[in-house]
């Protein structure tokens, strides 16, 4: 009974809502000060951009932006200097307060979330949906058994 029991402990977690599908479509295991990277291409000029965010209660915290166009970053419009590392420009030492994420899915925008080595495409089979990244809470069972899907294991 304490096994099962346990395997219905809600941990915190990483999930990913389809809005427009109105389901979920992952749920990973996540810590507070676990680092969760947003990759995606940006529409207007062009280039990869990588919002890097770190799990807190309640939410996430933007620590650093990296984009391969320096326009793409000064269109955050933040007051920090940015600075160039290995052809990037970089925002960091950021401490911004996010909670949730709402992103347009689009195979141009081409939406990817990494998260504890996962690579989780956001555009496919999802055109011009609305997907919600949120730190939540989910049983440790549905962890393990949406982890096993994943990995390809019945």
């Amino acid at each position: 009974m304490a096994v099962a029991l346990g395997a219905l402990w809600p941990v915190d977690a990483v999930v990913v809502d389809d809005l427009d599908a109105s389901r979920t479509l992952v749920e990973l295991p996540a810590r507070p000060g676990q680092e969760v990277v947003l990759r995606y291409r940006h529409s207007r000029y062009g280039g990869e951009v990588w919002e890097h965010l770190v799990v807190q209660r309640g939410g996430f915290l933007l620590t650093k932006l990296v984009a391969e166009r320096e326009a793409a970053l000064e269109s955050y419009g933040l007051p920090h200097p940015i600075r160039h590392r290995e052809g990037r420009a970089v925002l960091a030492g950021l401490r911004i307060p996010v909670g949730e994420l709402v992103v347009r899915a689009t195979a141009l925008g081409e939406r990817t979330l990494l998260v504890a080595g996962q690579v989780i495409p956001l555009a496919v089979g999802r055109e011009g949906h609305r997907i919600r990244i949120r730190v939540g809470k989910a049983p440790v069972a549905r962890l393990i058994g949406s982890w096993m899907l994943r990995k390809g294991r019945p």
